[in-house]
Formats: C-alpha cells, sequence, structure tokens
C-alpha cells in the first residue's frame, strides 16, 4: 500500500474508514481495493470499527512462483486468470479470493493506472454501488409488499371466523328458542287436557252427589265427545301419578322461561315429595314458593304436605303450578 492509493481513494469521495479496510484487507493496491469496495457496498461490516488484531486463520498461499530468467522479476501471473500483479501480498488476495494456486514470476512490470483509468474504474465502482443498492432496495419493497398481504389475509381468516363463529351461536340460539316454544306448546295442550278431565270429573261429582241426595245411585256414564278427543280415562285404582309443574317464577342465575318440569311419582307419596323434587330441579328457586291447580282451583297449604297425592286428587296425572 501506498500513500498516494490511500489519498487516490479518498479523492474518490470514499470515507477514510471504509479505504483502511479496503487496503488492509487487499494488502494494499487501488485496483484491489475498488474491487474490494465494490463488493461490499452496502454491507454492515464496513462501518464495524477494526480490528487491530492480526488474524489467526491461515490462509492459503499460491504455489511458489516458477524461476525466470537472469532479467530480475517485476510481477506475479496468475497462470489460470492471466492476471497480473504487482507484489505477493496482491497474489495472495486473488489466490484467497478466487482460490487459484497457479501463479508465476514475470519481467514485465504492472502498469499503473492512468486517469482516464481511474475515473473509468470509479465510473463503474459508482455504476456497480448504484445497482446493487437498486436490488437492495427492491427486494425490500417486495418483502414490504409480502408482508402486507400476509398481514392481510391473516386479517381476513381472523374477520371470516368471526363471523362463521357468529352465524354458528345464532343458529344454536334459533334453534333453542325453537326447541322452548315447541315445549311450550306441549305444555299448554297437556294443561288444556288436564282442564278437560278435571271438568269431566267435576261433572261426574255433582251427578254422583245428586243422585245421593235423592236416594238412587246411578252411574256416571262417560262423556262421548271427550273420549273422542282421545282424553285419558281416571284411572282410580292407578299405582302412579304423573304431574307437570309449570314455573311462574324468575329463578335466579337463569335468563328467559324455565321450562316445565314433567315428573313420575308414586300415588302414596306425599306432597311433601313433590316440592323436594322441584327444589332439587330448580336450585336457584327462593325459599317463598306455592304449587296450586288452575282448575278447579286450589292452592295446597302447608298442612297438605303431609298428604298422599291420591289424597289430593292428583292420581293418575294432573298440572300444577309454581308460584311466588
Amino acid at each position: 500500500m501506498t500513500m498516494g492509493d490511500k489519498e487516490q481513494l479518498l479523492e474518490f469521495g470514499f470515507p477514510e474508514l471504509h479505504v483502511d479496510k479496503a487496503l488492509k484487507a487487499t494488502n494494499g493496491g487501488l485496483q484491489q481495493a475498488l474491487d474490494w469496495l465494490s463488493e461490499n457496498a452496502g454491507k454492515p461490516l464496513l462501518d464495524e470499527p477494526m480490528d487491530e488484531t492480526p488474524s489467526s486463520e491461515p490462509t492459503e498461499t499460491p504455489n511458489e512462483p516458477a524461476p525466470v530468467s537472469d532479467e530480475q522479476a517485476q510481477s506475479l501471473v496468475c497462470n489460470e486468470c492471466n492476471k497480473q500483479f504487482k507484489n505477493e501480498e496482491l497474489a495472495q488476495y486473488h489466490a484467497v479470493k478466487s482460490g487459484h494456486t497457479d501463479f508465476a514470476q514475470s519481467t514485465e512490470a504492472v502498469k499503473p493506472l492512468s486517469e482516464e483509468e481511474k475515473k473509468r474504474k470509479l465510473a463503474e465502482l459508482q455504476d456497480r454501488i448504484a445497482e446493487k443498492r437498486r436490488l437492495r432496495d427492491e427486494e425490500e419493497k417486495q418483502d414490504q409488499r409480502k408482508n402486507e398481504i400476509l398481514r392481510r389475509k391473516a386479517g381476513q381468516d381472523i374477520s371470516e371466523q368471526q363471523e362463521r363463529l357468529k352465524e354458528e351461536q345464532m343458529k344454536r340460539d334459533i334453534e333453542k328458542q325453537k326447541q322452548l316454544k315447541d315445549e311450550d306448546k306441549r305444555a299448554t295442550a297437556r294443561i288444556k287436557q288436564q282442564i278437560e278431565q278435571d271438568k269431566r270429573d267435576r261433572a261426574e261429582r255433582l251427578v254422583k252427589e245428586k243422585a245421593e241426595r235423592d236416594g238412587t245411585v246411578q252411574p256416571v256414564k262417560e262423556h262421548t265427545s271427550m273420549l273422542k278427543q282421545g282424553l285419558p280415562k281416571i284411572e282410580t285404582s292407578a299405582t302412579q301419578t304423573r304431574l307437570q309443574i309449570r314455573p311462574m317464577v324468575q329463578i335466579k342465575g337463569q335468563d328467559g322461561p324455565v321450562r316445565p318440569i314433567t315428573c313420575v311419582f308414586e300415588a302414596d307419596q306425599t306432597l311433601k315429595d313433590v316440592i323436594k323434587h322441584v327444589k332439587q330441579q330448580l336450585p336457584g328457586l327462593g325459599h317463598h314458593f306455592k304449587l296450586s291447580m288452575s282448575f278447579p282451583r286450589k292452592d295446597f297449604a302447608t298442612s297438605d304436605e303431609s298428604k298422599t297425592l291420591r289424597e289430593l286428587g292428583l292420581v293418575p296425572n294432573a298440572a300444577l303450578i309454581l308460584t311466588e
């Protein structure tokens, strides 16, 4: 390396740190330093502090140059690519860079670069640097576009998933409402059926009471219109009863209407057993509530809790209302 090479590179506009690194990496030489700066343009290593410690890595040295005639050797030539080097350091740099090992001494001196050649080299270097920067900028723009596409796609996938979950939840809500409506219809039909049965029971009792007052006992005839409707016939000898309990209260911790409770009891069980079952089915039910019949209208009192369902006239089936 000569001070002229460094001064020339500084005149080209390169930072002193970059020039020192280029000259150190190439062991001096204007052309090799320009090539090194071109290859490493834009890389972070150019701005890193210089390492003053000598490198311990072994470098491959070219084969011993072949001897020449008695004339003094002025340069080294690579027999593999015919490049000429003015000293052994530049030849070693070329060997490490290219992997070439066949070198020979030459009596021909390396001609220094003319001003026109220096300008041309500098222009070529600047063009290569500008091209590398352009390619790097283009790669960064492409990476940004790819990242934006991925971001938008991820956002779109999340939106579609949220919309799909919302639609599925809406379908479940609609199905649940439909089931509740169907259950209400069936409960209403059972209550109407029980009312008709109660009317029939009452008519039979009135006929029987009148016959007892008159001193005559007449069999009670079945109401043919009721039989045509397919209503159940009362079986006083039934051992079980089917009760439907329709809550008309607000249950703590439960939104919306409460479904009717349908259960089967033994005819000899008491009303207290029914109350206990209701509390188990409705944990959020308060302590103050009562059971009643809609027709004939009857509110069951505390004294009725010890009576059997048969004694209360709730066999073989009955519809009860749960109120506060």
